[in-house]
């Protein structure tokens, strides 16, 4: 007996942007989308070894290939930089960190405790493009995992946002006293073809260690990605 087809889920933003950042020579991406959710512009900062044609036609097979998706090539638009003082993977990393740079905002984050097990989930935005990118983590059911767990939830929505370029990892996150106030502080390491850093961010505790912990991440990245946390 057959069983019911499997429901396919339609291609939102982030799989648009994460097939065209796959292409040679592209740096990064931005869609713009209409009301209906169809794609009504696609930006596109690409280097300069490259005819921009070259890269639209890409854009457009690439889309079809992967997703099905039809598009317009007068929807594509292409702008060049320049990188001679870079080569190779090293110019493209540094390259796309630099496209990559625009704020985060933390839309939501939730803790969900199953028996042994907890799991948190972070919603955070991309403020030019409103594309949402969706974190998870899971492990034991502790009190003391419970910033740890949203705390990784919030670089695995990170790592989403910068295209698999950034490896992320929490070090270490405590709550601390300063100043007659709670904190969260954190340290991170953040690794890419380049090599890898220690980053460290702190926020204040205004009635939820959760939320103090995540904005603790985004701003441990706030000089290396220009995110930020929400407001409040």
């Amino acid at each position: 007996m057959r069983g019911l087809p499997e429901s396919k889920r339609e291609p939102g933003v982030a799989d648009y942007e994460k097939v065209i950042c796959q292409i040679k020579d592209v740096l990064g991406a931005r869609l713009v989308t209409a009301p209906d959710g169809s794609i009504s512009e696609i930006h596109i900062m690409a280097g300069s070894n490259r005819n921009p044609k070259q890269i639209v036609r890409d854009v457009e097979s690439a889309l079809l290939i992967q997703l099905g998706i039809t598009v317009d090539h007068k929807k594509i638009s292409v702008v060049q930089v320049q990188g001679q003082e870079l080569t190779g993977e090293v110019a493209e990393d540094k390259a796309l960190y630099r496209s990559t740079c625009m704020p985060l905002r933390l839309v939501s984050l939730n803790l969900y405790t199953r028996g042994l097990e907890a799991e948190a989930t972070v919603e955070l935005e991309a403020g030019l493009s409103g594309t949402i990118y969706q974190g998870y983590a899971c492990g034991p059911n502790t009190p003391e995992r419970h910033l740890w767990l949203v705390a990784d939830a919030t670089l695995n929505a990170v790592e989403k946002y910068s295209c698999g370029i950034w490896n992320l990892a929490l070090e270490d996150l405590v709550l601390v006293e300063v100043a007659h106030r709670r904190a969260a502080l954190c340290v991170i390491v953040l690794v890419s073809r380049e090599g890898y850093e220690y980053l460290a961010g702190v926020a204040l505790v205004k009635g939820d260690d959760r939320q103090a912990a995540a904005q603790a991440v985004l701003r441990a990245l706030n000089c290396r990605s220009c995110v930020y946390g929400s407001a409040g």
